[in-house]
């Protein structure tokens, strides 16, 4: 697995820190030091987030034929009670076999106690068809989950897709919504609690694409 040296880190946390002072958050960041295939001196206060195995995923984002690397980075210790942060960290590969720091976005994850009586909503951080997906699920009797999609286009990265939902763990009632934000399309699927089915389709017309500069999962701003 390749891997971002200690000064790539160093990096991070500056461009970080400088991104909170200024007041905003989840920037792009240009003319940062290409990133070497080494990430395992990792400053200290920061890790690499794990559950089981850290979370890192490799594939091709910006259709050049080289892996790149989406992986979700966190504070060993919280600034304030309660879970640390996470950030999330992308950044592309070259054929010599180095990265180049692409975005850094700290409004993606929810902390890990945020999930309610499930405990820990991060369910899952993947490349799939040249996108980053990002996955949560929650809850308690009712469960709820949400599922984001972001691509790298025109020169920055955006919001493209968006899934979310809600379901009742007595009996068989659950909602699902699901955009295309590319289109506008959308699909909602309304399950009663004795199991009837219903689905809504549509389009709500195209709208601005949410830069992932601009996301907050704690707001549904798309």
């Amino acid at each position: 697995m390749k891997k971002i040296r200690f000064l790539a880190f160093i990096t991070f946390v500056f461009l970080l820190s400088a991104c909170s002072a200024g007041g905003e958050s989840n920037a792009a960041f240009e003319g940062d030091p290409p990133l070497s295939s080494d990430y395992s001196f990792i400053p200290a206060g920061w890790g690499v987030a794990a559950k089981g195995d850290p979370i890192v995923a490799e594939g091709d984002l910006n259709k050049d034929g080289v892996q790149d690397v989406a992986m979700i980075i966190e504070q060993s210790e919280s600034e304030a009670e309660g879970a640390p942060r996470r950030v999330l960290l992308i950044a592309f590969g070259s054929s010599a076999g180095e990265f180049s720091l692409s975005i850094i976005a700290d409004k993606v994850f929810m902390r890990a106690d945020e999930g309610g009586v499930w405990g820990d909503p991060f369910e899952s951080l993947s490349i799939d068809r040249g996108s980053v997906v990002v996955s949560h699920y929650g809850g308690s009797n009712w469960r709820w989950y949400s599922k984001y999609r972001f691509r790298y286009q025109d020169d920055d990265w955006y919001l493209i897709g968006a899934t979310k939902g809600e379901h009742f763990t007595g009996d068989e009632s659950r909602t699902e919504e699901d955009y295309n934000l590319l289109t506008g399309d959308y699909i909602i699927t309304t399950t009663n609690e004795e199991g009837v089915v219903s689905t809504e389709k549509g389009n709500r017309g195209k709208k601005p694409l949410v830069k992932l500069g601009s996301f907050d999962i704690t707001t549904e701003n798309w």
